[in-house]
C-alpha cells in the first residue's frame, strides 16, 4: 500500500520538485523554479514514493486565513495514475485542514480534473483564470464535513449514518460510525465501553455486528456509485475471531477486495454482493469476516 509521507532529505526535496515541475510546468515550456512560489516555507508538503525511492505523486496545503485553507500543485506522475496516488494526497491535505480547524478548502482545477473533485466533495464555483493561454481554471471549494474521514462524497455518508441511527437501532446503541470513506477503503469504529462482556474485552457478538454494519455500509456505497438503488440484506456469513478486542474496535472494507455485479438489480431485480471485512484493535487484526449481502429492488 502506498504511504503519504512529507519530504526530508534533500533528495527528497529535489525530487517533489522535480515531479511538480515535470508535470505542472514542463509541458507549457516554463522553467525549473517556475513550480514554486513564496509560500512554500509556510506550507505542508506531502509525497508518494515507490519502494524504490521514486516519487509518484505530490501535493501542498497551505492556510489563506484562520478558516479557509488551500490544495495546491497536485501531481501525479503519468505512468502512475488511476491507482488512487491523487486521492491519497488530497485525503492528508483534507485531514491536515481538517484537524487545524479549517471550514473550507479551495482550489483551483483544471478542467480535466473537475470530475475527479467532484467525487471528493467539491464543489464548483465558478471560472477562474486561464494559464499559459489554453489552460483553463476553475475555483472548487469543499465545506468541513461533519467527520474528518468523510472524504468521498460526504453526503452519502452523512445518510448512511443517519440511516443507521434512525433505522437499525442497534448501531446508536453500539456507538457504530462511519469513519472514513475513500476511493480505496470504507472504515467503521465502535464504542467499547458500550460493548464489553464480563472479560472486560468487545463482546463476539458485538464484533460479528460491527463487521456486518461495515459490510452493509459497503455495500450501500457502493449501489450509490453505480446509480442504483434497492433493499440491503445480510444472506451468508462467516467469521474468524483471532484474538480478544480490548482498546478500539474499528471495521475495514478493501474496496477492491468486493465481489459482485450489482448491474443485475436492473435486469433481474436482485444481485448478490460479497464484502470481505476486517476487524482491527487499533492496528491490530482481531477477526476476519466475509458477508454475502442480497439486493432486491
Amino acid at each position: 500500500m502506498f504511504q503519504v509521507t512529507t519530504p526530508q532529505s534533500s533528495e527528497d526535496w529535489q525530487a517533489y520538485y522535480q515531479l511538480r515541475w515535470q508535470v505542472l510546468r514542463a509541458p507549457w515550456n516554463e522553467p525549473r523554479g517556475s513550480e514554486q512560489d513564496d509560500l512554500e516555507q509556510d506550507a505542508e508538503h506531502r509525497f508518494i514514493k515507490n519502494k524504490e525511492g521514486a516519487v509518484l505523486g505530490v501535493a501542498r496545503l497551505h492556510f489563506n486565513n484562520q478558516q479557509q485553507a488551500q490544495v495546491r500543485y497536485m501531481a501525479v506522475a503519468q505512468g502512475n495514475r488511476n491507482q488512487h496516488i491523487g486521492s491519497r494526497l488530497l485525503h492528508e491535505l483534507e485531514k491536515i485542514a481538517w484537524t487545524q480547524d479549517a471550514d473550507e478548502l479551495v482550489l483551483f482545477a483544471r478542467e480535466r480534473a473537475l470530475e475527479f473533485y467532484k467525487r471528493h466533495g467539491y464543489e464548483l464555483k465558478e471560472k477562474a483564470h486561464l494559464a499559459y493561454d489554453d489552460v483553463q481554471h476553475w475555483k472548487m471549494v469543499k465545506q468541513k464535513p461533519s467527520e474528518p474521514g468523510w472524504f468521498r462524497h460526504p453526503n452519502w455518508t452523512q445518510i448512511l449514518q443517519n440511516t443507521w441511527r434512525e433505522s437499525i437501532p442497534i448501531s446508536d446503541a453500539m456507538g457504530i460510525k462511519v469513519e472514513s470513506y475513500t476511493d480505496w477503503q470504507f472504515t467503521t469504529s465502535a464504542d467499547l465501553n458500550a460493548n464489553l462482556n464480563l472479560h472486560n474485552t468487545m463482546f463476539a457478538g458485538s464484533i460479528y455486528s460491527l463487521a456486518t454494519l461495515t459490510g452493509w455500509g459497503a455495500t450501500y456505497l457502493a449501489l450509490k456509485e453505480a446509480g442504483l438503488e434497492g433493499n440491503i440484506v445480510l444472506a451468508d456469513a462467516n467469521i474468524k475471531y483471532l484474538k480478544p478486542l480490548n482498546n478500539d474496535p474499528r471495521g475495514s472494507v478493501d474496496l477492491s477486495g468486493c465481489k459482485g455485479k450489482l448491474a443485475e438489480l436492473e435486469t433481474d431485480g436482485k444481485a448478490s454482493y460479497v464484502v470481505p471485512v476486517e476487524i482491527y484493535d487499533g492496528e491490530s487484526l482481531v477477526a476476519e469476516f466475509e458477508g454475502t449481502f442480497k439486493i432486491i429492488k
